[in-house]
């Protein structure tokens, strides 16, 4: 490797390092005690070490940090398992697999997910984060159905937006908060969850059948 390439790739590797970094710093101000409304680039800067240009360089906006915060925490917290969902040989194991992905998701970092998606509620013109992610999360459902009702031969292998809309809603950060709650271990609300939603795929079986 010529001496401008390695310094290329230091480079590379040195703004990598800075935007963990900052992202980390987002992080923990994004799931500290502090008001909300009080996150600002200057104060991500601040905790990163880093000078606030940086900052801007690297995100641009509050609402760039926030969205890339989002792809961060999505990174940290197992996404990327979302293929297992897809090749499950069953419907059932199918939604099983999604049910687990997404509580495992939730679990993460429980605090900073649920100040991160209230900021999608008191700040929504830069915190749209987790509403894109929210329909995302739709698609994903409604892709999983229909990919199995098409190997079932059932109908147009179309799967019923009420279907689609039930399982969203079991597989919600809200639903993960609310069972989450006393001694119950985040196996035992997937547990909870994944048996909803394949009792609520069976019906809705059941009955275009």
């Amino acid at each position: 490797m010529s001496p401008r390439g390695y310094d290329s790739v230091k480079r590379r590797a040195a703004a990598a390092r800075t935007r963990e970094r900052i992202l980390e710093a987002a992080r923990a101000l994004v799931g500290g005690k502090g008001d909300l409304g009080d996150f600002s680039i200057d104060a991500v800067a601040r905790r990163a070490g880093v000078a606030r240009m940086t900052v801007y360089y690297q995100f641009r906006s509050r609402a760039g940090l926030l969205e890339a915060l989002a792809d961060h925490l999505a990174g940290r917290g197992g996404m990327e398992r979302m293929g297992q969902a897809f090749a499950a040989p069953t419907r059932d194991e199918g939604i099983r697999r999604l049910v687990e992905v997404f509580v495992g998701f939730w679990a993460t970092d429980r605090i900073t997910m649920r100040r991160l998606r209230a900021m999608g509620v008191v700040l929504p013109s830069t915190a749209s984060g987790p509403r894109d992610r929210d329909e995302w999360r739709r698609s994903a459902v409604a892709r999983l159905l229909s990919r199995h009702a098409r190997r079932g031969g059932a109908g147009r292998g179309e799967a019923s937006s009420e279907l689609v809309d039930t399982i969203c809603a079991l597989t919600s950060f809200e639903m993960y908060d609310l069972l989450r709650t006393g001694t119950r271990r985040t196996e035992e609300v997937a547990d909870i969850v994944a048996d909803l939603a394949i009792a609520a795929a069976r019906r809705a079986a059941h009955d275009a059948g």
